[in-house]
């Protein structure tokens, strides 16, 4: 844990036996005068200074509050990925938080499995997959939270987003559908970005045509047929890469 969240820039305390305190005592072993991040989901991050620790374990701190750091801020590429099994999905949204996105959508594809929808994953109540994202803020140090949402179909996604579909750069990622390599593709400084990613079965071509009729430019990560996993990590790397995201960076201190 690099980072720790806070549930608003008001909390100046951890209590005893709470998750945040046994991290802080025992893993790190802080002490009056010690220092860690903190930083509230989807806001702020600042450097936190203990000032006192109470018999009973209590932790009190003081934070300094960073002003405007560009770090803070979810990269402008958005990914697209079709609806796999659940243990595939946690890798997903686990790489995707830490390598960077602003959003991830998940759609059932027409080659997917349907009852990979019935997971506990989307059920109401369920905190695995927004656990996954905490743990990542946590790891990056960078309190900014992706959204994300399961949608029915490609065309219910489609059919949802025209007018942010309209404003992105549409890069479908397939290894059967194009002889372009994604490093041939170029996009400006900064722009955003959608990326689409088939399921563990890949486009139909229904799908193919959707996605074409929608602007999406097909391309390819090489000749190996990647998990889907290993597709979004390497994707999202590029991507980032190619719209120089990762610059310039501040170094932590």
């Amino acid at each position: 844990m690099n980072l720790v969240l806070l549930d608003s820039a008001d909390v100046a305390g951890f209590d005893a036996g709470t998750p945040a305190a046994e991290h802080l005592s025992r893993v790190l072993k802080i002490s009056v005068g010690g220092t860690f991040w903190c930083g509230v989901k989807n806001g702020a991050r600042g450097l936190a200074t203990v000032t006192d620790i109470s018999h009973s374990g209590k932790i009190s701190f003081s934070v300094a509050w960073e002003k405007d750091s560009p770090d803070l801020k979810l990269p402008p590429v958005r990914l697209l990925v079709g609806l796999s099994r659940p243990q595939t999905m946690k890798k997903i949204f686990a790489a995707a938080s830490e390598i960077g996105c602003s959003r991830i959508d998940v759609f059932r594809s027409e080659k997917g499995d349907p009852a990979y929808a019935e997971s506990s994953l989307w059920k109401a109540g369920d905190e695995t997959l927004s656990g996954i994202l905490k743990k990542s803020a946590e790891q990056t140090c960078v309190p900014a939270l992706p959204e994300f949402r399961l949608f029915r179909s490609l065309e219910h996604f489609l059919e949802e987003n025209p007018d942010e579909i309209r404003k992105t750069a549409r890069v479908a990622l397939d290894v059967y559908a194009t002889e372009k390599s994604f490093g041939d593709i170029a996009f400006p400084p900064q722009e955003n970005v959608l990326l689409a990613i088939g399921s563990e079965r890949g486009w139909t071509d229904a799908e193919r045509a959707a996605l074409r009729g929608n602007g999406f430019e097909f391309a390819h990560l090489g000749g190996r047929v990647l998990r889907v996993e290993t597709a979004v990590a390497v994707a999202l790397s590029v991507a980032l890469s190619k719209i120089d995201f990762w610059m310039p960076h501040k170094t932590l201190s």
